[in-house]
């Protein structure tokens, strides 16, 4: 494993060097042929994780202005954009949601009244933990259910070799992989996605057509829907029920409901805060910016007390906010030197694609990346590579706004794709071989987007054509 990480670790450098020291090609300027060594570098890094992702999209910001890809001061102020403070707002909203004990309440109060037998128990893990993501970021809902999914195991006396135990951890990680596309509280990728489209239409001097949160949420639900009524499906059909008395469960739920005591005003203050954010996010989101919005309701909850800063420490990541604004500097800077016109050029055969194939394609692809590298991490790697196709293909750039991100959230299978799947493989029930089924749960999920792309979005005033 030291061996691998180290060849890695070497390879990324040793491949940036080889770009840029080679030819310039004919119709590549420098600063874009610089620009590609630094995404060289990235896409060995992000790829193979020698160092974590945070610090690979640090080392290409600093290599831009180095390397004479980008000014400093223009790469440097790429970090204090918006999706990174909306990136903020989402983890402190999660925080104060896991910090107060609401999210906790909710979960435990809906699979109490949920689960009358074990098929009703299952999917009730499945439904809490995806609906729980349209307000909580998806991988703070896996960390919050599992430890409550463990406890039923424990209630139950469920071994590594029961149905049930994996049913019921799929469960909980199909639930918040299918909930990642909900909302942009869901994920951090999708505001990097919208975030990586604004700066594309910004340097190309493309007319302004910023996608609001209520507009995004209305495109991508209808495939998170379609996503977690699949896998109900798959997990039945997988793991068929094998009669257990869910009694000691039910005793183990009620306990820990009784043991919270009746709602208190902290709970109730987050509660109000927190809607009244989402329906300012929506209303004046794209006016004063959805980062805007996140941060000053992040501030009334620490000006309430809702939320101590000493706890919002231990649950923001801020090593995710690190990455994205990396990662919409080097994606500026691939856009403003040319250099993905160029490599669109040198790739795509000559002629047009069919718009439907080219669509159907992207999402397969970014499907297939996500189980094997981080979901962040394919968006990065692929929007500023993608939405110059659109024009090509006579996309609307948008539609690669919605399909990037919702395409990364459609990997079930592998430890390597999400926190979730990592957290429910560690605990010892699961092998690759039980996730398996999670394949049907991807492809149907990719059929039902291009469905949604060509009947649903236009219903919503979505362009898909430009």
């Amino acid at each position: 494993m030291q061996t691998r990480r180290l060849i890695a670790l070497l390879a990324g450098p040793l491949l940036a060097a080889l770009v840029a020291t080679m030819d310039t090609p004919a119709g590549l300027t420098l600063a874009g042929q610089r620009s590609l060594a630094v995404l060289s570098l990235c896409v060995v890094w992000w790829v193979f994780t020698p160092v974590g992702l945070p610090v690979t999209s640090i080392m290409g910001l600093a290599l831009l202005p180095l390397l004479g890809a980008m000014p400093a001061a223009e790469a440097f102020s790429l970090f204090g954009n918006q999706a990174v403070f909306f990136v903020i707002g989402v983890f402190l909203v999660a925080a104060v949601m896991l910090e107060t004990g609401l999210s906790s309440r909710i979960s435990l109060i809906c699979l109490r009244r949920l689960a009358k037998d074990e098929n009703r128990l299952c999917n009730a893990v499945l439904f809490v933990s995806w609906g729980l993501c349209a307000v909580v970021v998806s991988h703070a809902v896996a960390a919050l259910m599992l430890p409550i999914v463990l406890e039923l195991l424990r209630a139950l006396n469920l071994g590594p070799r029961s149905n049930t135990a994996k049913r019921l951890l799929l469960s909980m990680a199909w639930g918040t992989v299918a909930g990642s596309n909900l909302s942009l509280l869901s994920s951090a990728r999708a505001t990097l996605s919208l975030e990586l489209y604004g700066s594309y239409l910004t340097d190309h001097g493309l007319p302004s057509a910023p996608i609001g949160f209520l507009e995004y949420s209305l495109g991508a639900a209808p495939v998170s829907l379609a996503s977690v009524f699949i896998a109900a499906v798959v997990l039945r059909w997988s793991f068929p029920p094998e009669g257990i008395d869910l009694r000691p469960a039910m005793d183990q739920l009620n306990e820990r409901v009784q043991s919270m005591g009746p709602v208190s005003g902290r709970e109730m203050t987050t509660l109000g805060v927190i809607a009244a954010m989402i329906l300012c996010v929506i209303v004046y989101g794209r006016e004063h910016g959805m980062g805007t919005v996140a941060l000053l309701f992040s501030a009334i909850l620490f000006s309430l007390q809702t939320l101590k800063w000493e706890d919002a420490e231990r649950y923001v990541n801020w090593g995710v906010a690190l990455m994205y604004g990396g990662a919409i500097a080097i994606g500026s800077a691939l856009h403003s030197s040319g250099a993905t016109t160029w490599l669109i050029d040198a790739m795509m055969p000559a002629g047009d694609l069919p718009p439907g194939m080219t669509l159907a394609a992207t999402a397969a692809l970014t499907a297939g990346m996500t189980e094997l590298v981080s979901n962040s991490a394919v968006i990065a790697l692929l929007m500023p590579v993608i939405l110059p196709i659109a024009e090509q293909v006579s996309l609307d750039p948008r539609v690669f706004a919605w399909a990037a991100p919702i395409s990364a959230g459609l990997a079930f299978v592998l430890p390597t794709s999400t926190p979730a799947l990592a957290m429910v493989f560690g605990t010892g029930h699961l092998r690759i071989r039980h996730a398996i089924p999670g394949l049907f749960i991807t492809v149907f999920s990719l059929a039902a987007f291009l469905l949604a792309v060509h009947f649903v979005w236009p219903l919503l005033g979505l362009p898909v054509t430009s």
